[in-house]
C-alpha cells in the first residue's frame, strides 16, 4: 500500500464507526489472503504446528484469521488522532509489577517485543503514561510510506530513530535513562546473521539486547493481543540486566525472551504476524 492509501485509510478509521471499519478490515484481509496462495500457506502451516505444540485438541485456526486481527490492529493505529485516545488497556497484576519495577529503577530501560497482536497501539500507551517513548525500527522500502509511519508514531509520543547510526542514537537514549522499544522477532537488518531460533517458536534476535547491554539498561520484555471483545491487553515480563557484574548471561536473557514470547503465541496463535513459513507438524524440532 502506498502513504496515500494510508491517508486515506487513516481518514476513513477515525471518522466511520467501528462496526463498518470492521467489516472493511474483514473484506481487505479476505482479499489479500485469497490472491496470496503461498502467503496463506505457509500461515496456515505455521498456525498447524504452532497449534501441535500446544497440545490443543480439534483443527488450528486457518490463516484468515490471522489475516482479520492484523487488519483490525492496523485499523486500531491508524485510528488513533488528536481528540481520539485509545482505551484504556488491561494489564495483569504481573505486568504492572514489572512496569512499575522498570519504572522505579531509574536506568534506561530497552522494551523488548515482537510482532504481536496491535503492538503500535500499545506502544503509543506506554508513550502517554512514559511522556514518551524511542522506537528502534526496521525502514519500510518505501520512503513514503516510511515517512507516514514516522509521523503517526509521533503524533502518539512514539518517537522512530531516523539517524545514520540508529545502534549508536539508541545506546546515548538508553544510558541518559530513556526508554526505547525494538520488536526482536526479526532480524534488524536482512544480513543479520544472529537471529536465534533454538527449539522454540519465536525467533529472537540479540541485537536489541546487545544494545541494552552497552548501554548498563534494563530489558523489559512486553507484548500485546486484542482481546475477544476488541480490548487491548498488555503484558510484562520481569525485568532484567546484562551486565558483567550484576546482570544475566546473553544467552539466559534471550532464552527468557523467546519462553516469554513462546507462551503467548501458544495462548494467541493467529496473533503472532509472522507470514515466512517457519516449521509445520511433524518437522524437526516440532
Amino acid at each position: 500500500m502506498t502513504d496515500l492509501g494510508y491517508t486515506l485509510s487513516s481518514l476513513l478509521a477515525r471518522r466511520l464507526p467501528i462496526r463498518v471499519t470492521d467489516g472493511i478490515a474483514h473484506a481487505l484481509a479476505d482479499l489479500y489472503a485469497l490472491s496470496h496462495p503461498g502467503r496463506r500457506r505457509a500461515v496456515g502451516r505455521n498456525l498447524a504446528w504452532i497449534w501441535s505444540q500446544s497440545g490443543r485438541a480439534g483443527p488450528s485456526p486457518g490463516a484468515r484469521e490471522t489475516y482479520r486481527v492484523f487488519a483490525r490492529s492496523v485499523r486500531d493505529f491508524l485510528a488513533q488522532g488528536p481528540g481520539r485516545p485509545g482505551a484504556v488497556p488491561r494489564l495483569s497484576e504481573r505486568a504492572r509489577a514489572a512496569l512499575a519495577e522498570a519504572r522505579g529503577d531509574g536506568r534506561g530501560t530497552l522494551l523488548v517485543s515482537a510482532h504481536f497482536g496491535p503492538w503500535e497501539r500499545a506502544l503509543q500507551w506506554l508513550a502517554a503514561e512514559l511522556g514518551g517513548v524511542d522506537a528502534l525500527a526496521a525502514p519500510h522500502r518505501f520512503a513514503a510510506v516510511e515517512r507516514f509511519f514516522v509521523a503517526r508514531r509521533a503524533a502518539g509520543g512514539v518517537r522512530t530513530l531516523c539517524s545514520t547510526r540508529p545502534a549508536m542514537t539508541a545506546i546515548q537514549r538508553l544510558k541518559s535513562g530513556g526508554w526505547l522499544a525494538a520488536l526482536a522477532d526479526r532480524p534488524f537488518r536482512s544480513t543479520s546473521r544472529n537471529h536465534v531460533v533454538a527449539d522454540g517458536i519465536v525467533s529472537v534476535d540479540p541485537a536489541p539486547l546487545l544494545l541494552a547491554r552497552r548501554a548498563g539498561a534494563l530489558v523489559l520484555p512486553g507484548l500485546s493481543c486484542l482481546s475477544a471483545d476488541g480490548g487491548l491487553e498488555i503484558e510484562f515480563d520481569r525485568p532484567f540486566t546484562m551486565g558483567a557484574r550484576d546482570g544475566i548471561p546473553m544467552t539466559e536473557g534471550v532464552g527468557r525472551i523467546q519462553r516469554f514470547f513462546d507462551r503467548h503465541v501458544r495462548a494467541h496463535p493467529t496473533q503472532w504476524f509472522e507470514w515466512r513459513l517457519r516449521r509445520s507438524p511433524g518437522s524437526a524440532g516440532s
